[in-house]
């Protein structure tokens, strides 16, 4: 992509709201790509239509605040729509989106019709894709900003980590001796997961944490950020389970309260306790929930992390 002139150090380009994801999407998903976007605004401008002897030109420069949106292919769609199906528990809709994924022609409207009869995984669906395309498209705009020779809205992730890690310190105590009452977060966290989870799965993860608990209240560990008050925000219980493969570290909990969701404290914690079954020479960690938000889940996806089967609701 070709820029024309030069860009002031001091300008900035658009804050990303919903209203603005929302615009890029559309143009992400336009495959005819007849939209580019204004970086001072993110508002969507109209590609010129060529005439046919324009279109054997070279193409011009385009003007230095616009650009073409974030690559997105029909493919890319396809494996997020595979990718949702997974994590589906209700029977008669992962078997009816599965059928749509195995069709050719019309596959992308078939799914949404599929959804539209089941409002509450339909809702899971936009969240889960929005979630998963807003991380494209802040990757595309730290590429434009350093297209654009213009330094970063915010600090590099570097520092940013760096004021995380002054802001809130993480510790790390055996389960049975937490700080806190540590049941609470279970029950905030059942409770937030009837929003994408059956009163079922919910009640048979709570009936799986006690166990945990039980089992490992001594020998497991519980690492854990307070703000500047004292009060906990984020919270992982691991423990070292035996397997005929040998020992491997098996996350049963991450919670972080919502106020403080943004600051990517759930891979903070997944790297300490990662660290740990790594210095104690395990082979392999594994989280395992049910209580993850299809969000979360997808920023999982998008920070690398392997999933290893899924669970069904047969009713």
């Amino acid at each position: 992509m070709v820029y024309n002139g030069a860009v002031a150090k001091e300008a900035r380009i658009f804050e990303l709201s919903d209203t603005i994801l929302e615009r890029i999407i559309f143009a992400m998903e336009d495959q005819s790509r007849s939209h580019y976007i204004d970086l001072r605004t993110g508002d969507l401008v109209p590609k010129p239509e060529k005439t046919l002897r324009e279109e054997a030109l070279p193409e011009a420069p385009l003007p230095e605040w616009i650009a073409p949106p974030p690559q997105w292919s029909p493919a890319d769609g396809f494996r997020l729509m595979e990718a949702f199906c997974g994590r589906i528990n209700r029977m008669e809709l992962k078997l009816a989106l599965n059928r749509v994924l195995g069709r050719g022609k019309g596959v992308f409207k078939a799914f949404r019709q599929v959804l539209a009869e089941y409002p509450r995984e339909d809702a899971l669906f936009r969240d889960y894709k929005n979630a998963t395309l807003r991380c494209q498209v802040e990757l595309w705009m730290d590429d434009m900003r350093e297209v654009l020779g213009l330094a970063r809205l915010g600090v590099e992730p570097e520092d940013f980590q760096d004021l995380v890690d002054e802001e809130f310190c993480l510790e790390a105590r055996p389960i049975g001796e937490a700080p806190f009452p540590l049941a609470e977060f279970f029950a905030q966290a059942l409770e937030e997961a009837l929003d994408w989870s059956p009163p079922f799965a919910a009640a048979l993860e709570k009936t799986g944490l006690d166990d945990f608990l039980r089992r490992h209240g001594q020998d497991g560990f519980l690492h854990y950020m307070n703000e500047a008050e004292g009060k906990p925000i984020a919270m992982a219980a691991m423990a070292f389970v035996d397997t005929e493969a040998g020992p491997v570290g098996l996350i049963r909990f991450l919670y972080v309260v919502p106020e403080f969701r943004s600051l990517g404290l759930e891979l903070k914690l997944i790297d300490s306790l990662r660290r740990r079954c790594r210095d104690a020479g395990l082979g392999a960690c594994f989280l395992c929930s049910t209580l993850l938000s299809p969000g979360l889940s997808a920023s999982l996806d998008g920070w690398g992390l392997k999933t290893c089967g899924t669970q069904y609701l047969i009713d």
